[in-house]
């Protein structure tokens, strides 16, 4: 016991050397980026990076930063590291997807009481966390009022847009008309593609779906999708024999139907079909993961979506 003891003690002490060391980095930084007019904007994650990326391109002394790696995903059950904390504490700004996406280091923001934070998800359409169907997981199941995975929706990512884009007004005023003609570019680009979707998704043998992950719950309404079963798939989890039974139900009830992935998964369990006359397996890029510069990769992965719901209606 002793010994664990020990090892704690020392855990403790190393935490708090380097959030000693990172509050006295961002004094001094924080005063050298005063001096050079830099502004430091922190997003928490790949969406969110993706998003302010394009309402600030361009605009001199803006640096955005990525805070979590590009091939993270959600959030759920990611701890910072060391650096993670060191850039919250030299950040002037930081963009948040909201929702309880970032509880796990509500505390590490805390460390900077300088600094300006956005929930990009305030006048987003919510729909309910949780699954009535979820995956039982080995460790512990993540539930949360509201369904966090906005941005697939291009309706509320335009909203999420509009609230960095008002942010960023806010905070740097002198770049208004920047980030104001940013802002609007690539709305008319996400409601380009938004209705392109749309479209494509009239045309389809059904409308009835079964998604595999809650972050295409989404998506699936913004497509005008009937929603007849939800499932969820992840690295640490499985589905009950009664939850694929009850999704084998509704697939064969639907005779129709299309089963929706996030691409992060494989499409196992697609076999809940076999029951219809028509069954589509499309695995969707919810945008979660991407390239280091992620300033296309909303767009571009809906134009993926695209090519999949085109190749489906053929």
């Amino acid at each position: 016991m002793s010994g664990i003891s020990k090892q704690t003690k020392v855990i403790a002490l190393v935490m708090m050397l380097i959030i000693a060391a990172a509050i006295m980095i961002t004094v001094f930084s924080g005063n050298a980026r005063q001096k050079e007019g830099r502004l430091r904007v922190v997003a928490s994650f790949y969406p969110v990076y993706s998003a302010v990326s394009r309402v600030t391109q361009g605009v001199q002394g803006v640096e955005v930063i990525n805070l979590t790696p590009s091939q993270t995903g959600c959030l759920h059950d990611y701890q910072l590291v060391p650096d993670d904390v060191i850039a919250l504490t030299n950040a002037d700004a930081l963009v948040i997807n909201g929702l309880g996406m970032e509880s796990t280091f509500e505390d590490s923001i805390n460390l900077n009481p300088d600094i300006k934070v956005l929930d990009t998800s305030v006048g987003a359409s919510l729909l309910p966390g949780g699954h009535s169907l979820s995956a039982h997981h080995d460790d512990h199941e993540h539930e949360n009022q509201f369904n966090e995975h906005i941005w697939t929706s291009p309706s509320n990512y335009i909203i999420q847009v509009k609230n960095i884009k008002d942010f960023m007004v806010k905070i740097d005023p002198e770049h208004a008309d920047k980030y104001n003609n940013n802002a609007n570019i690539y709305i008319s680009e996400i409601e380009d593609i938004k209705n392109e979707l749309i479209n494509t998704a009239r045309i389809l043998p059904t409308k009835n779906c079964i998604i595999f992950h809650e972050s295409l719950s989404y998506f699936a309404k913004e497509m005008g999708f009937n929603l007849v079963a939800a499932l969820s798939l992840g690295e640490q989890s499985y589905l009950s024999a009664n939850q694929l039974a009850d999704a084998a139900l509704a697939a064969q009830k639907s005779d129709k139907v299309l089963l929706l992935y996030d691409m992060q998964h494989d499409a196992k369990y697609s076999n809940v079909a076999d029951g219809a006359s028509y069954a589509r397996v499309l695995k969707l890029d919810t945008a979660i993961v991407g390239k280091a510069d992620g300033t296309n990769a909303w767009i571009n992965a809906m134009r993926y979506n695209l090519m999949q719901l085109k190749e489906a209606a053929n």
